[in-house]
């Protein structure tokens, strides 16, 4: 059973303008090659523990990597940094889901499945 105070967010990631904001990524200039995915939907999570995790993934599963931050309110506006215009309505988890990371790709995939011809 999900707890109460646990708060598990989604939003989806539409076409990216301008230049990409890769916070979870150090050591720049990086090779592209070596990045990790852009993302395709984002999760926040935060529960009884203090901090906030933000957490990337492709509609196709791939970990496109996760920041920690203080507060929800933090994290959304990381989201929206890296992610601005492209960003998409934020959306709670359904309570009787058990693993958010599991659904926030499936509803990207859902989503985004015709998207750039796959």
């Amino acid at each position: 059973m999900i707890q109460q105070s646990l708060m598990r967010r989604i939003a989806l990631i539409g076409p990216l303008a301008g230049e990409r904001q890769a916070a979870q990524t150090s050591g720049f200039p990086m090779d592209p090659a070596k990045m990790l995915p852009i993302a395709d939907v984002v999760l926040l999570v935060a529960g009884n523990e203090p901090g906030v995790m933000l957490f990337r993934y492709t509609a196709h599963g791939d970990f496109g990597g996760d920041t920690y931050h203080k507060t929800p309110e933090e994290a959304l506006e990381q989201a929206s940094f890296e992610y601005a215009e492209a960003l998409g309505e934020w959306m709670a988890v359904p309570d009787d889901v058990v693993d958010a990371h599991a659904f926030a790709v499936a509803y990207a995939h859902d989503r985004l499945n015709g998207r750039g011809g796959w």
